[in-house]
């Protein structure tokens, strides 16, 4: 088996490449921090299991599973490892043809389980978030209005009038991370435009001026 990692975070990717590689059926296991560098560098050798972060450089991660979807022979299994858990999140990349979603926050034996199941053709969802998943599915509007803390963060600047850099500095984080935030905002509340995303959030009562 040929795995691929990509993601931002080169402790994590690490600790599970040498997990990973004391598995006899594992045949190689390399590690991409960059969305683009992977598909430039696996376009004509794609791995069997590809799995992704949703927040990494040069392609956001629902970006990077559609396009591999459209590209990439159909053979290989994609398992998103996030720490985005929300409905909306998940939902968005198993429409985009995602295989498996697990949190981080998973244990590696539960990994190798998703692993097993999506190369049976099954698609699987970790089990810390599929209770969330069932109680809430038949209440999608509902959802639909549910931001995480961090993403309420970032709605309250951008309607403060900050920039989105502004708000990466403010934050501590990337500018390509606060786009992510800035984008997934905008998803669940089905806006296209800053100026309409700020009139909804005061319509709705999400941001007082």
């Amino acid at each position: 088996m040929k795995i691929t990692l990509v993601d931002e975070l080169p402790i994590l990717t690490s600790a599970l490449q040498n997990l990973f590689l004391q598995l006899p059926h594992v045949q190689y296991v390399d590690i991409f921090e960059d969305g683009k560098e992977f598909l430039a560098r696996k376009k004509n050798h794609p791995p069997d299991i590809l799995i992704l972060d949703l927040l990494i450089n040069g392609k956001t991660g629902i970006q990077l599973v559609e396009i591999c979807r459209n590209t990439f022979p159909k053979e290989m299994k994609i398992i998103v490892l996030s720490t985005m858990t929300d409905f909306q999140t998940i939902k968005h990349a198993l429409k985009k043809g995602a295989n498996g979603y697990m949190s981080k926050c998973t244990s590696f034996e539960e990994l190798q389980e998703c692993i097993a199941d999506v190369c049976d053709g099954k698609q699987y969802i970790g089990r810390e978030i599929r209770d969330y998943l069932i109680n809430n599915i038949f209440t999608e509007d509902q959802i639909v209005m549910h931001l995480s803390p961090r993403e309420k963060e970032v709605l309250q600047k951008v309607c403060s009038g900050q920039t989105i850099k502004e708000i990466a500095q403010d934050l501590k984080l990337s500018v390509h991370t606060i786009h992510y935030y800035h984008r997934c905002v905008m998803d669940k509340m089905k806006v296209k435009r800053t100026a309409d995303l700020i009139v909804f959030a005061i319509q709705n009562k999400l941001y007082i001026p």
